[in-house]
């Protein structure tokens, strides 16, 4: 399956980033695409990675993997879809774990692709 994820960068740093996304390689996919964009999060513009795999996990390990991303990256959530080979997608919000704030739901006009 392919999975897309949005990861912001007002409070994380791009190279940090890069890293913790270099340390997943071999263990959830083998290899991955990545761009930076202009994206938004509560109506403010933020920069985004735009961070895109393949793979053969199941999608349990891929949002656990999603939240150790946003406690190592200091995100409140991430952004991902998954797109199956049928080409149908579906997109979540993976918060931290710790996050006890409102918690939104996916909205798609938000999300940022390759495309």
């Amino acid at each position: 399956m392919k999975y897309t994820f949005n990861i912001g960068l007002h409070n994380n740093d791009y190279s940090k980033a890069i890293q913790h996304i270099n340390n997943a390689r071999g263990h959830y996919y083998d290899d991955y695409h990545v761009t930076q964009k202009d994206g938004e999060y509560n109506g403010i513009a933020e920069p985004t990675i735009i961070l895109e795999v393949n793979t053969k996990a199941d999608v349990v390990s891929m949002v656990e993997l999603t939240k150790k991303w946003c406690k190592a990256m200091n995100q409140i959530c991430i952004a991902l879809e998954i797109t199956d080979k049928e080409n149908s997608s579906f997109g979540a919000l993976v918060y931290d774990d710790s996050f006890r704030g409102h918690k939104s739901t996916f909205d798609s006009k938000y999300f940022l692709t390759n495309n």
